[in-house]
């Protein structure tokens, strides 16, 4: 009765992690894919701001390009309550909408970029747990039919009754989209719809800030590329010249770790194995986890570098898995310098 309810948790626990590894994979591909449509797709010019659309204290910029020996209007897809770079008569460069020439975004922002990959590689962790943390069982299937049982009749408590439904283009009409043109009695300068003392506060507050933290970010950055460059050379060489040979987990070490929620534990792998020259050898694995992503006794697959096995030996999880680590660590480098760059464009602008 006690596997059966053990088993029962551990499949609920993996079950979890995949439900939460497909919605941020499918939130994070969803914005990324539509990212690379527009740069992929969309209109390219050059653009002037002539003012915004203010609404619940949001400001949403209106742009006035020029294509086809024509001049159009835009608005912009996305809008802040910040009126940092929403200047009349700031020139950007754009990108139009292939479907609607009235909607356009800045060519140079990367913002769903960024929101894109902060989903994706949760996502890709989560998914990772499941699968390896856990091994699935008949009951990780009875738990997954289970759970989509009640998400569906869950779903279906909230949905609307047909009698109340708005039909497509009238949700499209209340939320302002598939418009093709623009009402400018709402476009106003935004320094009329805020003054200009407040902007220019508002912008050096905005300088100061990035001052403070770019400095901070690019060491991090350094940082991250470093460790990256480290893990990628260290799988290099165990990949052209480590030996695989088979090894045993033999205890799990527990190490506390601090986080958001105050601290948990996390559970490394202890392996033994025998090299090809009859040498009895345990190491420590470099990936932790928790729950444990072992158990004491299990088989596994070690690689590691001859003469040098007890520093370079690693859990050989397959070419993809063993890339994982230094692939999220460039990955985050990266999400990190997109912000950097991004501080450092606007606070050049701003000095403009």
């Amino acid at each position: 009765m006690s596997n059966v309810i053990s088993e029962s948790i551990q499949a609920y626990n993996q079950v979890g992690f995949f439900v939460g590894a497909f919605i941020c994979l499918g939130i994070g591909g969803f914005i990324l894919g539509n990212a690379f449509y527009w740069r992929v797709h969309a209109l390219r010019a050059s653009g002037t701001i002539i003012g915004v659309m203010a609404k619940a204290g949001i400001y949403t910029p209106v742009y006035s390009y020029a294509q086809g020996g024509q001049t159009h209007l835009a608005k912009s897809d996305t809008g802040s309550s910040s009126v940092r770079g929403k200047e009349t008569g700031r020139v950007v460069p754009l990108m139009i909408s292939a479907h609607n020439p009235t909607e356009a975004r800045e060519a140079n922002s990367y913002l769903f970029d960024v929101i894109g990959i902060v989903f994706f590689v949760p996502g890709i962790w989560l998914g990772y747990v499941a699968l390896t943390a856990y091994p699935v069982t008949r009951m990780t299937w009875i738990v997954a039919v289970a759970m989509v049982v009640y998400l569906a009749e869950r779903g279906y408590r909230i949905l609307i009754p047909k009698a109340q439904r708005v039909s497509i283009e009238e949700w499209k009409k209340q939320h302002n989209i598939g418009e093709t043109t623009i009402d400018l009695t709402e476009v106003k300068p935004i320094e009329n719809v805020v003054s200009a003392p407040d902007v220019q506060q508002a912008q050096q507050a905005q300088l100061q800030s990035y001052k403070k933290f770019a400095p901070l970010l690019g060491i991090f950055a350094v940082i991250l590329i470093a460790v990256g460059i480290y893990q990628s050379v260290k799988i290099t060489r165990l990949e052209a010249r480590g030996l695989r040979i088979s090894g045993e987990v033999v205890r799990m070490k527990e190490e506390y770790s601090s986080g958001s929620g105050g601290g948990d534990y996390v559970y490394y792998a202890i392996v033994r194995f025998r090299t090809e020259k009859n040498i009895i050898v345990e190491f420590k694995d470099n990936v932790g986890s928790n729950p444990p992503s072992h158990r004491p006794g299990d088989k596994v697959t070690v690689l590691y570098l001859p003469g040098n096995q007890q520093q370079d030996a690693i859990i050989d999880r397959g070419i993809w898995w063993n890339w994982a680590i230094p692939a999220i660590v460039f990955l985050f480098a990266a999400f990190v310098l997109l912000i950097l760059v991004g501080m450092l464009r606007k606070s050049t602008v701003q000095k403009v």
